[in-house]
């Protein structure tokens, strides 16, 4: 071995193992502390750039996702709504035929028109309070339009229009049943409403169900590539604790191997002696 005082061999092969262990020790902090094996482009470019792409998929269907939710609002609200109306509609029934008989006395007739005045107020305000995020798809007759994937392709809420039906309903109903003839006349204008109130829940039920088969579809794509995601970036936190540990304890040897290798010069101190 050639001692010298200009050139420490020793210590820079000590120091070189030492920068590369430092490297090695920076990158496992690195995914230890985020918990990604490719945190940035940095760490592996064209799996950031994948990761990337598949980031924005998912930002997009979140968007979809939060427009389902709206429609699905809007049509358990309609229904929820329609609902009620039919119950409703049932009481009317019942008092239409309790008034259909010239047996009631003029205070009882009054008394049961207050009921059917009041049954039928309840009608219009179930129909006109069915409203969600400002869109009330029992009154607007309108289809209510949803963004359903990222294609651009749309879900509709079919828009019924009980409001109108409802005007007629009442007209045939409230302060006409005065005995059995008026009292079939009136359950002949119920009818036409109750046929249209029950046309209205089979669209809305099926217009429900088709957007929350929709929304469970787009759940199904977001799990899928997050997972996706997770298997391209995700860094295995046991395994990399594992390296963690063990590069620390390289890092404390190299310490004492250029400790070791800088004090070869001194030997040549005993030389002169």
């Amino acid at each position: 071995m050639v001692l010298t005082i200009n050139t420490n061999p020793g210590a820079m092969v000590a120091q070189a193992a030492f920068r590369n262990i430092n490297s090695q020790l920076d990158m496992v902090s690195k995914r230890v502390n985020t918990g990604f094996r490719v945190a940035d482009a940095k760490d592996d470019a064209s799996t950031f750039a994948v990761a990337q792409g598949l980031r924005g998929d998912v930002k997009g269907l979140e968007a979809v996702s939060s427009a389902l939710t709206r429609a699905v609002g809007v049509a358990e609200v309609g229904l929820a709504s329609a609902e009620s109306v039919s119950d409703l509609v049932q009481s009317v029934s019942a008092k239409i035929i309790q008034m259909s008989t010239d047996a009631l006395s003029a205070a009882e007739r009054t008394a049961f028109e207050a009921d059917l005045v009041a049954l039928t107020d309840q009608i219009t305000n179930a129909i006109s309070q069915a409203s969600f995020s400002g869109k009330n798809v029992l009154t607007e007759g309108t289809n209510a339009v949803f963004l359903a994937d990222t294609g651009g392709t749309t879900i509709s809420i079919r828009g019924q229009n009980l409001d109108a039906a409802n005007v007629i309903m009442i007209a045939a109903v409230v302060g006409t049943v005065t005995g059995s003839t008026t009292g079939a006349a009136a359950q002949t204008g119920l009818t036409t409403f109750e046929n249209a109130v029950n046309a209205s829940l089979g669209q809305l039920g099926a217009d429900t169900k088709e957007v929350e088969i929709q929304q469970e579809l787009i759940a199904k794509r977001t799990d899928a590539l997050e997972k996706g995601i997770g298997a391209l970036v995700d860094a295995d936190l046991a395994k990399e604790s594992s390296k963690l540990q063990a590069l620390q304890a390289q890092q404390q040897l190299a310490v004492q191997a250029i400790s070791i290798a800088n004090q070869a010069p001194s030997v040549l101190l005993s030389l002169f002696r």
